[in-house]
């Protein structure tokens, strides 16, 4: 189970979900960043269930994992006042996901899912790796960084929320800056590879292995 903890951000106390890594402990550290539905099963999919899911198999690779509630930073209900509040609070949550970044230490991959592949790819400067799944595109990535970063990303090809077309715009953006893009689409997989389309639990199980050896090859 993990520990609840908090980091500050902003002046803010925000609530984490902790994992600790299982031994040996690689010295690595995991910041999984929730999307606009937060840590719940309850709204539009099992959501919290599958983000869990995937920080109990990193911490059993030896990641040092943090689950941060970046909503804390604007006291953001989430679902749709999430997504009312979107463009008004994205610098903030941003920012909340670069304080768990600080936060976390100095070998630090950061995978985020849907809203919060989105605000993981925008910090890419700031960790060697990001790890996204099914991340709009929606006001782009932001500047180039310095650094360039190892990319994954999982979207499926059957998502009716966010367009597969998303997916296959960042890739694009990011090997123009000359970073590793490495793209993944799973045939018949809906958003959040947890809802009923034929190819999800296929897609969930397997993007949780690729994502795993990308981390383990570059954090």
């Amino acid at each position: 189970m993990p520990e609840i903890i908090t980091y500050t951000s902003g002046g803010i106390s925000i609530r984490a979900e902790s994992y600790a890594p299982a031994k040996p402990a690689n010295g690595a550290a995991v910041v999984i960043a929730h999307g606009s539905d937060g840590v719940t099963d309850h709204l539009n999919g099992p959501w919290a269930s599958m983000m869990r899911e995937f920080a109990t198999d990193f911490a059993g690779r030896g990641f040092a994992v943090l689950l941060p509630y970046y909503f804390d930073r604007t006291g953001t209900e989430p679902g749709i006042p999430a997504m009312q509040s979107m463009f008004g609070h994205m610098a903030a949550w941003q920012e909340a996901l670069a304080d768990a970044v600080t936060f976390a230490g100095r070998r630090v991959a950061l995978v985020g899912f849907s809203l919060g592949g989105h605000l993981s790819l925008r910090l890419r400067g700031s960790v060697p790796v990001v790890v996204e799944f099914f991340a709009p595109f929606l006001t782009g990535l932001g500047p180039a960084p310095a650094v360039l970063p190892h990319v994954q990303i999982h979207h499926g090809e059957a998502d009716r929320l966010v367009d597969i077309a998303n997916a296959e715009q960042i890739a694009s953006v990011l090997k123009e800056e000359g970073a590793t893009a490495d793209l993944r689409s799973y045939h018949e997989a809906g958003h959040g590879f947890g809802g009923g389309k034929p190819g999800d639990a296929e897609a969930r199980r397997v993007s949780r292995e690729r994502a795993v050896t990308f981390l383990s090859a570059h954090v």
